[in-house]
């Protein structure tokens, strides 16, 4: 038995990194997940490396989050493949990779479109079908980028600013939808360990003493899976009484 049996998640960005990690331990949990993303090839592939017992239940789409009609498209296709929506989590995001002088209109319109606007648009057209089935859970995959700058968010300033917009709209959100049974809470990663990361750090052995004595919990940096068990733990109902709050998964670096 599985903590998600029955339930059906989507998951937005599941084409790499922390969102296929996300669906693949949703589906592994009993869950029925479709996953989306502007790149369907994408998803396409990250789910054809689970495991086949799994993949039955793992649907990939085509999603642009910052458009409404491509969310009502894949509402419509869960609903006629899985009959009902119990989780959203909201992982899609774009970094701008500017710092504040730099930054333009066009990049901070972007980067609030999908990290902070398609999060909105989601909720409120997924809410109206987790109010059917009597209640749900989204999760909003923030950043500690959201509580901190520098090295938190790496100086990107409209990334910081969505992703801060998008955890105040989980406090909002989670109030309004209270009384639906709809839970909304926020996940704040902090670094992950990605192939790329580990080629820097390999390569740069300072950097690494650095962020040990900045996040000093071992292993000091968390691989995805290690955020996924959040997004589990916020998605089931061990934390049935749990909304508008903010989970950071950081190996300690905000408790400096």
């Amino acid at each position: 038995m599985g903590c998600l049996d029955g339930k059906v998640a989507i998951v937005t960005g599941a084409g790499q990194g922390l969102g296929a990690a996300i669906a693949e331990l949703f589906a592994k949990e009993g869950a029925k997940v479709v996953g989306t993303g502007r790149t369907l090839s994408k998803v396409e592939n990250a789910f054809a490396k689970v495991d086949e017992s799994l993949q039955k239940n793992m649907i990939p789409l085509y999603h642009d989050v910052a458009n409404r009609e491509t969310w009502k498209d894949v509402i419509k296709t869960t609903l006629e493949k899985f009959g009902r929506i119990d989780i959203l989590v909201n992982n899609a995001a774009v970094m701008i990779n500017k710092p504040f002088l730099a930054v333009t209109e066009d990049d901070l319109k972007l980067a609030y479109d999908i990290n902070t606007i398609g999060a909105i648009i989601g909720i409120q057209e997924v809410a109206v079908e987790m109010e059917k089935v009597g209640g749900g859970s989204v999760i909003n995959v923030a950043s500690i980028g959201a509580l901190a700058s520098g090295p938190a968010d790496g100086g990107d300033t409209a990334y910081s600013a969505s992703k801060g917009g998008l955890t105040s709209v989980t406090r909002n959100a989670a109030i309004a939808l209270a009384d639906k049974k709809i839970r909304v809470n926020s996940l704040h990663p902090g670094g992950i360990m990605t192939p790329m990361l580990e080629e820097v750090f390999n390569a740069m052995p300072d950097l690494w003493e650095s962020n040990k004595l900045a996040s000093p919990l071992p292993p000091h940096i968390s691989d995805p899976i290690d955020i996924a068990g959040g997004a589990l733990y916020l998605a089931s109902d061990l934390s049935k009484t749990v909304t508008g709050t903010k989970l950071v998964i950081d190996c300690g670096y905000m408790a400096r």
